[in-house]
């Protein structure tokens, strides 16, 4: 059986790319399975598994972009399994890996191939791994392992190669020093290919990075929840957010030299050993009592985000904060549109496409009444515009 699969690289990171509708067409007229892998999700574990049971003779994968990490990872995939034949080739025929004459004489198609509209960037990368907040990252259980922290490369020595085997195809292992190519990291980028990262070439991290204790954090989520006001200093985020707060996320890992931590600061110990299976220390992991909901918890650090993107404070429109109309109690549905009030003006945050769009008070006050089922308070509030805000918010938001 013969697998293919197509392929982008840039910066190192790997994205599916679509093949094209000559291409489908010319596997299958030739019995060519046509794999889509998920980088961002699988884990080379993940990877190794599937390709097992397919019980797949040959695999070919069809590169576009970059081809260093790409190169590594065929080559990491040929050295764990003899039993299947793999080959990269670019998407002009160009040998890469292998020797795809298995075709028997047939070429595939040369038509452009559909590039992937985004990558992943590292500084995103390190900014989840800081803070354990990972946005758009579907429920998954058991949580894959996404990224890595390691306080010096010396630590490889007593932390077997197999751990990073659980880690997703697409995490970064980051290392608390500046880049060096010393014989631990040598070693490890011959076994696994990894998307490394050092410190020299991201920011401090109290530069972008607020670091709050935990009753600290409860009075900021409590005033936004009293009042819909979040305080920003221009930060990304806060350090050690989701482990602070109790959100039930488990993506990362901590290495130090006394052991293995579930959080950058060091308040939670998972093992002394750090050749202790990290799949067993992370099936239930130490969880600090939540300070709010689930989702509250999930949406406060966007909301923080947003905040530092304007000077002074702001105040917020969603179901979960006291404004102009109570919270919501009971059951809320999706949260597409947050509105926002500040020195600047009134605007609203769309996250269905994470853009932001400038407005005006009416329409935040349409729009917390939407949130809340509050409807009843609008004519009374909007008087004589009451019919024509409504229909102006109704074509926004309902027929964009």
């Amino acid at each position: 059986m013969i697998g293919l699969s197509v392929l982008s690289e840039q910066d190192g990171w790997l994205k599916r790319s679509l093949p094209s509708a000559e291409l489908q067409a010319f596997c299958e007229t030739h019995r060519i399975a046509l794999d889509a892998f998920d980088y961002d999700q699988h884990t080379f574990r993940d990877l190794l598994d599937y390709m097992d049971f397919q019980e797949y003779e040959h695999y070919l994968f069809v590169l576009q972009g970059d081809g260093e990490r790409t190169l590594r990872l065929v080559a990491y995939l040929q050295h764990q399994m003899l039993h299947v034949q793999f080959h990269l080739i670019r998407q002009n025929g160009e040998v890469l890996f292998g020797q795809p004459d298995f075709l028997n004489g047939l070429f595939l198609p040369q038509e452009a191939l559909t590039v992937p509209a985004s990558f992943p960037d590292v500084e995103h990368a390190i900014l989840s791994l800081m803070t354990g907040v990972y946005p758009g990252v579907p429920p998954h259980h058991p949580q894959p392992l996404r990224h890595v922290y390691l306080e010096d490369s010396s630590l490889l020595d007593r932390i077997p190669a197999t751990h990073f085997n659980t880690m997703t195809i697409n995490s970064v292992l980051y290392f608390d020093h500046p880049m060096r190519h010393d014989l631990p990291i040598i070693e490890l980028m011959s076994r696994t290919p990894m998307l490394l990262a050092f410190s020299d070439s991201l920011s401090p991290l109290d530069t972008y990075l607020a670091v709050l204790s935990r009753d600290e954090l409860t009075d900021r989520l409590y005033d936004w929840h009293q009042t819909g006001r979040i305080r920003n200093e221009q930060k990304s985020g806060v350090l050690d957010y989701a482990t602070l707060s109790g959100l039930e996320v488990s993506h990362r890992l901590f290495f130090f030299e006394d052991g293995i931590y579930a959080d950058r600061q060091k308040t939670v110990q998972l093992s002394k050993d750090l050749s202790q299976d990290i799949e067993m220390l992370r099936e239930h992991p130490p969880q600090p009592e939540a300070l709010a909901s689930q989702a509250e918890l999930a949406l406060f650090p966007l909301l923080y985000q947003l905040a530092g993107s304007f000077e002074g404070d702001s105040h917020f429109i969603t179901p979960y904060s006291d404004l102009e109309l109570p919270r919501t109690s009971g059951r809320i549905g999706p949260l597409t549109s947050i509105g926002i009030r500040n020195a600047e003006g009134c605007f609203v945050f769309d996250r269905t496409n994470m853009r932001l769009f400038e407005t005006n008070e009416a329409f935040l006050w349409i729009l917390e009444a939407d949130q809340k089922e509050q409807f009843d308070v609008l004519p009374e509030r909007l008087g004589a515009e009451y019919e024509t805000a409504i229909q102006h918010y109704k074509e926004l938001m309902y027929h964009g």
